[in-house]
């Protein structure tokens, strides 16, 4: 399978924005955790962006700047693949508390925004997009297996897919083990050929056998932060390897060959 990279994203405490982050992922300044700065989802009508919550804004946050510098009728043409590993666990926090009590009364937001695929839905409202959508969540095995969704959806009828992996730290009401992590969210624009845009192609082959996907100080256990990695290399503009577990029993192994410009 394979791919070529058009546009990154990037939103992770410390690291707000892909150009701005540059200087980091370099290695030419020490990286310093700051919170997000605030946002607000503008594309969105204003009944829709008072619904938004935490986990859903750094989706599309990621997303709005993943496709920043494409028209409009681009974005709209543009199928989506979200990919969160644990989904909205505020909002599952809040349901879950509200059925516990004497009398259960679940806010028909929290019902709405607890859905996997929320995200998604508010992304293609506020960008008018009629595309396919689509919201995986794969546990250990999430950066594999959304570069194979979004791979697999790459053809000449759709040559363009945005993907966006995010998560947030689990609200200790759903999970009293809380692990040690940070925000992250990071997207690609991914064409099914090359072009004027291509940053880097991308190929991904599997194999037998499983891999351990390794964690970043910066971030924690936060599977999507596993992607860091890859995302350095991009910005150094240099070729990589990478390995990342699909199941027990297979690993994808992705090559990064960065385009080469006068």
């Amino acid at each position: 399978m394979k791919a070529y990279i058009e546009h990154i994203g990037l939103q992770a405490p410390g690291l707000e924005g892909w150009d701005a982050s540059q200087t980091v992922l370099l290695g030419d300044t020490p990286y310093q955790s700051e919170p997000l700065s605030k946002y607000s989802p503008q594309f969105l009508p204003a009944n829709e962006r008072r619904r938004t919550t935490p986990t859903i804004k750094l989706a599309l946050r990621t997303a709005e700047e993943t496709v920043s510098g494409y028209a409009p009728e681009a974005i709209a043409a543009m199928p989506t693949l979200f990919a969160c590993v644990d989904g909205d666990t505020e909002i599952s926090a809040k349901m879950t508390s509200a059925i516990l009590q004497d009398e259960p009364m679940i806010s028909p937001i929290h019902f709405h925004n607890s859905v996997h695929n929320a995200p998604a839905g508010y992304w293609m409202i506020g960008q008018h997009n009629q595309q396919a959508a689509s919201a995986i969540s794969a546990g250990e095995y999430q950066i594999a297996n959304s570069f194979i969704e979004a791979l697999s959806q790459l053809s000449d009828t759709h040559p363009k897919v945005l993907l966006v992996v995010y998560d947030l730290p689990i609200d200790p009401i759903i999970e009293s083990y809380q692990p040690a992590m940070q925000p992250f969210a990071f997207g690609l624009v991914l064409s099914h050929q090359p072009n004027d845009r291509t940053l880097a192609e991308l190929s991904l082959s599997l194999a037998p056998g499983q891999v351990q996907a390794a964690k970043h100080d910066w971030f924690g256990d936060n599977v999507a932060a596993e992607a860091l990695p890859l995302l350095q290399r991009l910005a150094q503009k240099q070729a990589g390897q990478f390995a990342f577990p699909v199941s027990s029993q297979l690993t994808a192994n992705l090559t990064l060959t960065p385009v080469q410009r006068d």
